[in-house]
């Protein structure tokens, strides 16, 4: 739902970019496109135009926009990004997942190239070729931060216990939503997104609430069962969970890769 004081807001953004010839295209990102907005939620858009002036904006570290919204409600802003089209390809090839969930739903504003659409709709096809590989990966991820919580309890060290809850949480989602097809939001949405996913555990939630209110060993070792009984992420494969973790955290950047929270 688009509340009527947003609609007037992104009509005048609109407007506003379709009298300069250097926009070629402007797409509405954000809680807006994604059905996650309330009356209060700013208007988050792409603004597209040429590579010479992308690189331009690059160079002058301009590559953001902001404008004041309050002419049509209380608080509202826009906040905007300058892309290009060449970027929405690379994206629809080979971008991590919160980039393409951060695009998959856009709102297509105006556009002069006519393409615009098209990678959008790219840009949200999962690739299932990936889904065996990402499984280990995210799953070893989860057993890793199990393992730190018990050493976090055992040492009682509060700081790595806290992070180690959060990636416990984390990662459990991350296979929950690989499950669903459903691109990992980045850590804003992600308990929203979660909550939308249609094939998971009926405790999940509650139970990452319980933990978020209580890092207790009980309430981690209960996520922690909830995740393994929902399915055999493993489907037989053998793997070193330690190994998977050291190739993923401790190696990347020798790699050049993104990281795995990332991907």
């Amino acid at each position: 739902m688009i509340y009527s004081h947003q609609q007037k807001a992104i009509d005048y953004i609109t407007n506003k970019f379709q009298t300069d010839s250097q926009v070629h295209a402007l797409i509405i990102s954000g809680s807006i496109a994604h059905g996650f907005n309330d009356e209060k939620s700013d208007v988050d858009i792409n603004i597209i135009v040429s590579n010479d002036l992308y690189e331009t904006k690059m160079n002058t570290h301009a590559l953001t926009y902001w404008e004041s919204a309050a002419d049509f409600y209380d608080g509202g802003y826009f906040d905007g990004k300058y892309i290009t089209l060449d970027y929405l390809d690379m994206v629809s090839k080979r971008g991590n997942e919160p980039t393409r969930f951060a695009l998959q739903d856009s709102i297509v504003a105006f556009d002069r190239t006519g393409q615009v659409a098209n990678y959008i709709k790219k840009i949200g096809i999962y690739d299932e070729e990936l889904i065996q590989k990402n499984t280990i990966r995210f799953l070893s991820q989860f057993e890793a931060w199990k393992w730190y919580c018990g050493e976090a309890l055992k040492k009682q060290n509060d700081y790595l216990l806290d992070i180690s809850v959060s990636k416990l949480i984390l990662f459990s989602s991350r296979l929950i939503l690989l499950d669903n097809k459903i691109f990992f939001p980045y850590h804003k949405w992600l308990i929203k997104t979660l909550e939308n996913a249609p094939q998971k555990p009926p405790q999940l939630m509650n139970s990452i609430l319980d933990l978020l209110n209580n890092k207790s060993e009980e309430n981690i070792n209960a996520l922690y069962q909830i995740i393994k009984a929902h399915k055999d992420w493993a489907n037989g494969v053998n793997f070193s969970w330690s190994s998977n973790f050291v190739h993923d955290i401790e190696t990347v950047w020798m790699r050049g890769e993104d990281y795995i929270e990332n991907i």
